[in-house]
């Protein structure tokens, strides 16, 4: 893998990491107006959690097109860890939906 395409994959990485972790502060702040119920603050945090998990996906997205079409794509921690991210807070989002549904 050239320097050129490591640096690309860091890039990537902090993009996905930066993005998730964004939409997993907007989604824990919503979790604040659930006991009041303020649905339309809840609405307001997941429409901008949906937008950066959004932006983390299509980072993701050219990730694994790179891939696809056989760039070696080198496994780093920071690779996992950026993954991690944008798991855990998709998990994050889906456990905050069903807590909105119970109110």
């Amino acid at each position: 893998m050239s320097k050129a395409t490591e640096v690309n994959l860091e890039q990537i990485c902090l993009e996905i990491i930066l993005a998730s972790g964004n939409a997993r502060g907007y989604l824990l702040e919503s979790m604040e107006y659930l006991k009041p119920r303020n649905e339309e603050k809840i609405k307001e945090l997941f429409e901008l959690a949906r937008v950066e998990l959004n932006n983390a996906h299509r980072s993701q997205t050219a990730l694994l097109s790179k891939e696809a079409n056989g760039e070696d794509i080198k496994m780093t921690v920071l690779l996992v860890h950026a993954q991690d991210h944008l798991m855990t807070t998709i998990t994050i989002r889906d456990l905050v939906e069903k807590f909105v549904e119970v109110l």
